[in-house]
């Protein structure tokens, strides 16, 4: 008999758990998001200082990388940003940490139905910088 409480004590254990888990794990959300567009505009843009590619992949261990390429010229000449760390998730919510050239960068990200939305401060002290990024 008290093997098998110990059993119900567990199973239960283990439903209260899983009942307190928020439901996504880094696996959950795994895959390369190829950048759509930032703040409305589609990829690529036109004119200089400006994004024309993107992808941020997210692996199921935890790691983040967002490849950035931005056209630095109005030849055309194009320059990679990239920014390597990690990320958890908490509902739909992606919490990530990437550096950046000793910096670390932590933009706050939203999931939802495979769209990952990254907002960050604009570096000149204009409206946020919102990018949207897809998985197909």
């Amino acid at each position: 008999m008290r093997f098998v409480c110990v059993i119900l004590s567990t199973i239960v254990s283990a439903a209260a758990v899983a009942g307190c888990h928020d439901g996504l794990a880094p696996r959950d959300v795994a895959g390369t998001y190829t950048l759509q567009s930032v703040n409305g505009t589609p990829v690529p843009m036109s004119g200089v200082n400006v994004l024309v590619s993107g992808a941020l992949t997210l692996t199921a261990l935890g790691d983040a990388e967002r490849r950035a390429t931005y056209r630095v010229a109005a030849d055309g000449t194009v320059r990679e940003f990239v920014a390597t760390g990690g990320f958890r998730v908490k509902g739909s919510v992606v919490e990530l940490a990437l550096t950046q050239d000793g910096y670390v960068w932590r933009p706050r990200a939203a999931l939802q139905d495979g769209t990952l939305t990254l907002t960050y401060p604009h570096p000149a002290d204009g409206p946020d910088i919102i990018e949207v990024y897809k998985r197909p």
